[in-house]
């Protein structure tokens, strides 16, 4: 036991950030709050480094690299660096633990008793705020992370305690916390959600409740936790079924019927009669954590952009001014008929854009390049200009004409452009479609890469070709800090979101921050985690074995 006990401790020694159980974990190895939100942070920072902070430069230092293994190659030998990282996930971490001491008796915090209609409006709610709180003009950074942790504890309790891994198996919710969005329903108050199992613990250890659950496919449940407070419903004593239990030997709603319970909140059947499942809802929680960071649309990264995104979770980016002499201002903008919802708005932005430059920079840019494109290819143009002024009487009087079928002559349109273009400068693209052009894909690639361009995909949608020519090109050239600019939208044709458009003063684009990053001391909250978890894991090996909680 105590050489266990020594390896143990020189194992969270090596390694400050690895995965390991909180106190709050149910047995070794589980996932907790804690390991998931450490792993989905660290796979959050290497898809920001890779197509971000080293996009296009540092493709071939992190080639065929996992997101993890990214991270971790990108502070190699810069310890203050890595201090500075660690202490954002230790504090969104603690906003984890915090909620779970705080709300661990709320229904509606841990998606118990049904509640899950409530607990998703709440993190409708608390999505919004995080987002409107980071876009201020001087984010609080620290208090956002501790309410990142708060949403985190609940979003990652619905995966644990409803009956979504059953229903849907390895498959993230795309609805939840997502206003604008409708969640699958819940079960309504009369209907039983569950039939009673055999509830010893031989029995639950060979699955005995595996088929409990009543309602999947049909409806969302949850079940009833006896120290939350809420009554669990009378069920049918006769036929055995009912409202769905918790679950565990602390809940003492598990033997009133329906009898059984359906947390996988760990693996120890003594606690969750659907032990089995605790895995897949662990990578399932995973990756709707790391979706909440960097995913598309939805993700924090595209909801607040790169800037304030490198800032949140610790990873600041030197920013490059598109508006300096020497450089080009290029607008790629397909004018087919299917842009309605967003043309007018878009038109507005970029004078806008073109007249603050005029305005506030003694300096612009040397000139000004727009590309229409639409389809037939005939309806094309491309004109450039030295007076800002002859560029926003051309934005304003750009029509809309053609296009008919999705796809649009896009490449096309970005050829004519970049053929032009001066070195180093940044192109702002605006399409709905997939291109029709794809043959061109190469040469576009070419000379984006040649010239240095930076290219911000503001508004980018997809035909369901399933043919990625446009990622190809994000991916590989350098990208802009585009919340300064526009909000990136990546749609469908005709999808019934709108995309909306924020203000913006300057347009910007990653490299590799240069700066010192940090001092020495940005090491010590790193290293008093290290003890405080020391002491900890000794806590939890020497406690009484009965003393255990949940996945929570």
């Amino acid at each position: 036991m105590a050489m266990k006990t020594v390896f143990l401790l020189m194992w969270i020694v090596r390694s400050a950030f690895s995965f390991f159980p909180t106190q709050e974990s149910g047995k070794l190895g589980d996932y907790s709050h804690q390991s998931i939100t450490e792993r989905a942070l660290y796979e959050s920072a290497g898809s920001f480094i890779q197509k971000y902070v080293n996009a296009g430069t540092g493709t071939a230092r992190y080639a065929s690299r996992s997101a993890i293994d990214v991270t971790g190659e990108f502070f190699r030998g810069d310890r203050s660096s890595e201090a500075v990282f660690g202490t954002v996930v230790e504090t969104i971490v603690w906003g984890n633990n915090n909620a779970q001491r705080t709300y661990a008796a709320v229904a509606m915090r841990t998606m118990n008793a049904e509640m899950i209609f409530a607990g998703n409006l709440l993190l409708q709610s608390q999505r919004d705020q995080i987002i409107v709180l980071s876009q201020s003009p001087t984010p609080d950074w620290n208090n956002i992370r501790k309410l990142i942790g708060e949403y985190l504890f609940t979003m990652q309790m619905f995966y644990s305690n409803t009956n979504w891994i059953e229903t849907h198996g390895n498959v993230t919710s795309s609805e939840l916390g997502i206003r604008g969005r409708t969640l699958m329903s819940t079960a309504p108050p009369g209907v039983s959600t569950c039939a009673g199992c055999p509830y010893s613990h031989p029995l639950i250890d060979k699955h005995s409740c595996q088929n409990n659950i009543l309602v999947n496919g049909q409806y969302l449940t949850s079940g009833y936790l006896s120290s939350q407070g809420i009554p669990k419903p009378k069920g049918n004593d006769t036929a055995g079924y009912g409202k769905c239990s918790h679950g565990g030997k602390n809940d003492d709603y598990s033997s009133v019927n329906a009898i059984g319970g359906i947390n996988k909140e760990t693996s120890d059947s003594n606690l969750s009669p659907h032990f089995y499942l605790h895995a897949m809802a662990g990578e399932v929680a995973v990756d709707a954590t790391a979706q909440f960071f960097v995913g598309e649309v939805t993700g924090l990264l595209d909801q607040i952009g790169p800037r304030l995104f490198g800032e949140l979770i610790g990873l600041p980016v030197a920013c490059k001014d598109c508006l300096k002499p020497g450089l080009s201002l290029a607008y790629v903008i397909d004018t087919s008929l299917s842009m309605s919802t967003d043309f007018q708005q878009i038109q507005t932005k970029v004078a806008e854009t073109i007249q603050s430059a005029l305005r506030e920079n003694q300096s612009t840019p040397s000139d000004f390049i727009l590309s229409t494109f639409s389809d037939p290819v005939s309806l094309n143009t491309i004109r450039n200009t030295t007076d800002g002024y002859e560029m926003m009487s051309w934005i304003r009087e750009m029509k809309q004409e053609g296009g008919g079928d999705c796809p649009e002559y896009s490449f096309n349109g970005l050829l004519a452009a970049l053929k032009i273009i001066r070195p180093d400068s940044c192109l702002f693209f605006y399409s709905d479609a997939d291109p029709k052009d794809p043959e061109l894909e190469r040469v576009v690639l070419q000379i984006a890469a040649q010239k240095n361009i930076h290219i911000a995909f503001l508004i980018k949608g997809t035909c369901n070709t399933g043919l990625p020519f446009l990622d190809r090109l994000e991916n590989a050239t350098k990208a802009t800090c585009l919340k300064q600019s526009l909000d990136k939208g990546r749609r469908k044709r005709h999808a019934d979101e709108t995309v909306i458009h924020q203000p913006w003063n300057k347009l910007y684009s990653f490299g590799e921050p240069k700066q010192d990053r940090g001092s020495i001391l940005s090491v010590l909250p790193v290293v008093s985690a290290g003890a405080i978890v020391i002491v900890l894991v000794v806590a939890m090996i020497l406690r009484n074995r009965s003393k255990v909680s949940r996945y929570d």
